[in-house]
């Protein structure tokens, strides 16, 4: 098998699963030598979200930014290879941004932080004994196997999970795109506070604690005993029906990519980029645009324990046939040799 060589251009966090699934290959036997090239300013994608490769006679790409927001910096990527994975994928965003490289774009799919012990993309040792110090979540609660689970029936009530965060607003963006975030803001209250009253304490949930939280719902935000990294794993995994909300530039959500690892049932916003293979509404996940359409399938889950054992068992076989880090990056290194 030809050698495959790796290039990390930052220590971005974005990084982490595509270097882990590398990692794990070379575990298996794969010729992966990795370089780290953070510190050279001179590599012309320094310090951006992507992670390089020569595979076969091919110049890989993996590109993790959250939407379209660095056209230059993806121009400049295209110009440098011969296929390129966008985690944050749109057919039409192609067409419209990139028509010459258009043949060269494919999915790469869900993203989440899960890391590796080797990763040098991991923080310093400083920090991690820092972190420790401080009582806060060292490295080891992000390796694969902590976010894995199994589908399964139900034992006892059903649970439900959603923690997110508001938005400030900001001035330097446009009025537009303040409304947008009032408009995410009351949404997300409104479907945190109906949870509540409606399911009780099989409802866990509320908002992450930041001055703009406190500013609207103070009463919602959540104990750091469920935002803790060990706590929440533990939550994650004790809960059968979890809510996932769009990330910045409309990106899917990291909690969707540690859902699907986790085999659960899931309510997520309607997605707004493509991924591979073959998760689809309705199968892996109930979509919803507006805060009754996400309480509705909330509550079509609820009341179905038959759909929410199939959704597990679809999303169990699509993290162990697309999503597991070696096998995402594998998948993209078989594509590109067929190409």
């Amino acid at each position: 098998m030809d050698r495959i060589d790796v290039m990390l251009p930052s220590h971005i966090h974005h990084i982490c699963q595509i270097v882990t699934g590398f990692l794990i290959l070379k575990e298996q036997g794969m010729p992966v030598v990795i370089r780290d090239c953070s510190r050279d300013r001179n590599q012309p994608l320094h310090n951006l979200p992507v992670v390089t490769a020569q595979y076969g006679g091919k110049r890989i790409v993996y590109d993790l930014w959250d939407g379209y927001q660095n056209p230059e910096g993806m121009q400049l990527a295209l110009e440098n290879c011969d296929v390129y994975f966008k985690r944050s994928f749109s057919t039409e965003k192609n067409r419209e941004l990139f028509p010459a490289f258009e043949e060269k774009l494919f999915p790469l799919g869900f993203n989440y932080h899960v890391t590796h012990p080797k990763n040098p993309a991991n923080e310093p040792w400083w920090k991690h004994l820092g972190k420790l110090a401080q009582g806060r979540t060292p490295d080891r609660y992000f390796w694969p196997e902590v976010f894995e689970g199994q589908a399964g029936p139900n034992q006892g009530p059903v649970k439900i999970l959603f923690l997110t965060r508001l938005w400030e607003e900001d001035p330097a963006l446009s009025s537009e795109d303040n409304a947008e975030r009032r408009a995410i803001n009351e949404s997300r209250i409104h479907i945190i506070r109906t949870l509540r009253q409606r399911y009780g304490d099989c409802f866990f949930g509320g908002l992450n604690d930041l001055p703009i939280a406190r500013s609207l719902a103070p009463e919602l935000i959540v104990p750091k005993q469920y935002t803790e990294r060990r706590h929440y794993l533990d939550l994650l995994h004790s809960c059968h029906i979890c809510i996932g909300t769009m990330g910045l530039y409309e990106s899917i959500g990291w909690k969707t990519g540690e859902y699907v690892a986790a085999a659960k049932a899931i309510v997520n916003e309607t997605f707004r980029y493509q991924v591979p293979g073959d998760f689809a509404p309705g199968k892996n996940y109930l979509p919803f645009d507006t805060a009754q359409q996400c309480l509705d399938a909330v509550q079509t889950l609820v009341e179905s324990a038959q759909l929410r054992l199939e959704m597990q068992q679809a999303n169990e076989s699509y993290y162990r046939d697309y999503l597991k880090p070696e096998v995402l990056v594998g998948n993209t290194l078989e594509l590109a040799s067929r190409l």
